[in-house]
């Protein structure tokens, strides 16, 4: 082994002697001088918050504004008070205009839906009346009678004299009537000629469908 050798290890061995378990360990360094440290650290630009942009900047102004409202009941009572007060009048306002305009569009479509139903109403009482006329003029008198009689019962429920209701028998509606027409015993009349001639099934005949439109004419005109 060389001499530069030797002299070199000789460091190497002392160096490692010196760092061992009985070596005493640096200093540690105050607390403050830790704090101005890790303070001058932060004060890094990498560290410092960037600038609030596009959405961010709104948030920021919605934290900021809710941050003042929740402060507000403790530096300013009144003020707090008053907006408090401001937006439940106003929540007030708005619901009762939302509760006005669905009732009134709702009344709105009640009152189309009723004009339409009077309308086709007045318009079957017509219809009814027509094709009676067609039927007579082909010889069917029988239904021809029936129309009339329908003819009749729609123009009386647009009167107010009797209320429709597709579930009442002949005679019932002849019940119905019997004290709000200037003549009652005559619509028995195209009652009786139904019984015959509808449901039993005879022959009606021309001058029994002539009897039966003169009492149409004359209720319904009544």
């Amino acid at each position: 082994m060389t001499r530069p050798r030797a002299w070199m290890l000789a460091l190497a061995a002392a160096a490692s002697a010196g760092a061992g378990p009985g070596a005493a360990a640096p200093p540690s360094p105050p607390p403050d001088a830790v704090r101005r440290t890790l303070g001058d650290v932060f004060e890094r630009p990498e560290f410092q918050p960037r600038e609030a942009r596009g959405g961010g900047a709104l948030f920021k102004a919605l934290r900021d504004f809710f941050e003042w409202l929740g402060g507000l009941r403790a530096g300013a009572p009144v003020l707090f008070w008053v907006l408090l007060l401001g937006c439940v009048g106003a929540l007030v306002l708005l619901v009762a205009l939302i509760v006005w305009q669905v009732g009134r569009a709702l009344g709105s479509g009640t009152e189309a839906r009723r004009a339409e139903a009077e309308t086709r109403r007045r318009g079957l009482a017509a219809d009814h009346r027509g094709e009676a006329g067609r039927l007579a003029a082909a010889g069917e008198y029988a239904e021809a009678v029936r129309h009339l009689f329908l003819s009749l019962i729609y123009r009386l429920d647009e009167s107010g004299r009797v209320g429709l209701n597709k579930a009442y028998t002949n005679h019932e509606y002849l019940e119905l009537l019997g004290d709000r027409l200037p003549s009652p015993g005559s619509l028995k009349i195209i009652v009786d000629t139904l019984d015959d001639c509808w449901y039993g099934q005879r022959a009606c005949r021309a001058e029994q469908y002539q009897t039966c439109l003169a009492v149409y004419e004359q209720h319904a005109s009544s």
